[in-house]
């Protein structure tokens, strides 16, 4: 169910703040969007991303992944900000993560989207564009379909997949695709400089 709460008290917001609820709400445009807590296999597939892709970054020196971590809009900061499942800022670009803060001011290299039921993943797309998000990868929860957007001339616009049916995402060197092949759906992804191939 989806609901838009026009002037949340502030009580309520202090609230989910003391209890640890509001750890993915996010302000569209002074708008307070109120996120339930990711299920199990929303987890299973943005936990298992990072886990892989953490330590190839890692080893690689290709940057560094932080998860849930906010970008926003400096223009209107406590207003307007959204909360990917883990973004991704190459080397030289470490110093936009703020000590203790939760927030990144600019457009990461990459951001991971998984899309659950009742998520508004699409409605997110212009503000990452406003910010400068290079590169979006977008995995729906159940069918495992992923999309990379890469900006292209001020717009994220779908990677085009290679004629085996991957898409290449540049910042983290890496392929994805959608197998499908088995009873329940898989997301493959191809780690270019380890040469390997891990499915979730």
């Amino acid at each position: 169910m989806k609901a838009v709460i026009l002037d949340l008290p502030q009580k309520v917001i202090d609230e989910r703040h003391r209890l640890g609820q509001d750890r993915w709400d996010e302000v569209w445009e002074g708008v307070y969007h109120l996120v339930p807590p990711p299920d199990e296999e929303h987890q299973v597939v943005s936990d298992s991303l990072f886990g892989t892709l953490w330590s190839y970054v890692l080893r690689h020196k290709l940057g560094v992944i932080r998860s849930n971590k906010a970008i926003r809009d400096m223009r209107h900061p406590d207003q307007d900000y959204r909360i990917p499942e883990w973004i991704l800022l190459q080397t030289g670009r470490e110093s936009l993560l703020k000590k203790c803060g939760w927030y990144v001011d600019e457009g990461p290299d990459a951001a991971l989207e998984v899309v659950s039921p009742g998520d508004e993943p699409d409605e997110k797309i212009p503000f990452y564009e406003k910010m400068g998000l290079r590169e979006l990868i977008r995995v729906e929860r159940d069918s495992r379909r992923v999309q990379v957007l890469r900006l292209v001339a001020g717009r994220l616009t779908p990677v085009s997949p290679n004629a085996d049916g991957w898409v290449y995402c540049e910042a983290l060197r890496a392929f994805f695709r959608t197998d499908v092949s088995a009873a329940k759906p898989a997301l493959r992804v191809l780690l270019e400089l380890d040469r390997t191939e891990h499915a979730f």
